[in-house]
């Protein structure tokens, strides 16, 4: 019998919340299903491009706390 994978499941293997024997079974399906392995590849850059949005803020935004900073005095 073959076991269909949704993207909530693939979103599970890629956070490693999957239980061991689910994700072992994904695993397998991933070597034989190009368009699962398609699939969560493309997850998997989803993932990572959200990882940097949140690691990294934008240039506009760096420099609207240093102008900011610069114009509050520490001392009154």
């Amino acid at each position: 019998m073959t076991k269909t994978f949704t993207h909530h499941d693939l979103v599970r293997y890629l956070y490693n919340e999957l239980p061991k024997p689910q994700r072992l079974a994904l695993e397998e399906a991933l070597m034989v299903d190009q368009e699962l392995a398609e699939a969560c590849a493309d997850l998997l850059l989803t993932q990572l491009s959200l990882e940097e949005a949140l690691t990294q803020p934008s240039e506009r935004v760096t420099d609207a706390i240093i102008s900011y900073s610069k114009t509050v005095s520490l001392h009154p």
